[in-house]
């Protein structure tokens, strides 16, 4: 059989492409770097049958190729040539520029080794190792201007910083775990920690995913997990998880809720968005207490959440999802795609239908619909949060986000949701 010098999962690796839950060694289901399915209908197979693939295909959006199409399209690569250009890429970013001599590549050991069964620590430990291994990191000035971009201002980066909100620095991957096993902690069973191909422990740091760490706190205040805002998006995405799922000795994140804010004893009400960020950040301005999911459609880690603070009085959750639930559907041309209306001359008096914007909303709407309908089972009261409104009800485009809405004031000026 011809070794090649990487796999796909390899690639998957760089391009910090989740790995779901089942499949083997060779053949696995992913969550799809092109429509973000998470279902398993994406499909990454090394090989079969004894002969060598690296492909992939998704059976819910259509797309396929092989491991050097995929590098292209995810990192943008063009031109006849643009397959060799992945390969060079691919094989720099692994070997880090140390084990190339002339046109012979030393062979790769991949990264993924046999599926080993996860250890399980507990939340208290979990928490211990993360606030160790955040000791050892610190906020940079890039991602502080990212904040202030936001409308962050300087006390409030500050009190981030002391939550646990710190840069990413792939050259400390392997520094930061030998510090940790040093005084006495094991990584096993700690999402975002594994073995490299040298055996070596080392944190899921590398270029790939390079931004700050966003912490995602439990209801007793425990960090269980960590969504990272990368520096540059990866087919769109501008967050992705610090995990180590499908790694020897690594363990997934779980893509956890998190909760922004005090949780009194007897919590009557609560906010939800998307997003660990935003949902920390409505929090800081408004001091409502939030919950921040992992996306619009991600619900399964959030009823558990409701199901506890309902224990402890909870009535009413606010739904606070991105106003893209009241855009108005008539094509402008002002999408990034262009729709078969925008080439129309008389465009804007046909007031037509823009078919980007409906599947848009409707994406949104439907994931709004499983809170309520989560809120209904769980016999709790659902209201939508609203706001930049015309008289229609219908989203002006101004402020997108519920914290896009709360820092267009100063910090003084507390915005009162209901």
């Amino acid at each position: 059989m011809y070794e090649h010098p990487f796999t796909i999962k390899e690639v998957a690796w760089l391009l910090s492409i989740r790995c779901l839950e089942g499949g083997s060694d060779q053949e696995f289901p992913v969550e799809c770097p092109y429509c973000g399915d998470t279902r398993g209908k994406c499909s990454f197979c090394i090989s079969k049958n004894g002969e060598i693939k690296n492909v992939f295909h998704c059976f819910h959006c259509g797309q396929g190729g092989n491991m050097l199409t995929l590098y292209a399209d995810i990192m943008g690569l063009y031109g006849e040539d643009r397959c060799k250009t992945a390969y060079q890429e691919i094989i720099n970013r692994l070997e880090n520029g140390g084990q190339v001599t002339g046109s012979t590549y030393k062979k790769i050991t991949c990264r993924y080794k046999a599926k080993t069964d996860e250890v399980k620590r507990s939340p208290e430990y979990v928490d211990l190792v993360y606030r160790q291994m955040l000791s050892l990191l610190q906020l940079h000035t890039l991602h502080k201007q990212d904040l202030k971009r936001r409308g962050v201002t300087d006390p409030e980066i500050k009190e981030l910083e002391r939550k646990g909100y710190k840069s990413i620095e792939p050259k400390k991957a392997g520094t930061i775990a030998k510090k940790l096993l040093e005084k006495g902690f094991r990584l096993d069973g700690i999402p975002g920690f594994f073995r490299n191909r040298d055996g070596m422990w080392e944190a899921s740091f590398y270029e790939g995913n390079r931004g700050y760490l966003c912490p995602v706190y439990s209801l007793n205040h425990k960090i269980k997990g960590f969504q990272i805002r990368v520096d540059h998006p990866v087919n769109k995405r501008k967050y992705i998880w610090f995990t180590s799922s499908g790694f020897e000795g690594g363990t997934s994140s779980g893509s956890p809720a998190g909760i922004s804010g005090y949780i009194s004893p007897v919590q009557k009400n609560v906010r939800v968005t998307e997003g660990i960020l935003k949902a920390e950040l409505a929090s800081m301005r408004s001091g409502h207490s939030y919950i921040g999911i992992p996306g619009v459609g991600n619900y399964k880690s959030l009823q558990p959440v409701l199901m506890e603070l309902k224990s402890r009085g909870l009535q009413t959750v606010y739904e606070c999802m991105d106003m893209d639930k009241m855009m108005n559907l008539t094509c402008r041309c002002d999408c990034k795609e262009k729709c078969i209306w925008c080439e129309e001359p008389e465009r804007f008096l046909k007031k037509q239908e823009c078919p980007y914007k409906r599947r848009k909303r409707d994406t949104i709407r439907k994931g709004c619909l499983k809170l309520y309908e989560m809120c209904e089972t769980l016999n709790l009261n659902c209201m939508r949060s609203s706001w930049d409104t015309d008289e229609k009800g219908l989203w002006l485009g101004n402020y997108k986000g519920v914290d896009d809405w709360l820092y267009r004031k100063p910090p003084q000026e507390k915005e009162r949701f209901y």
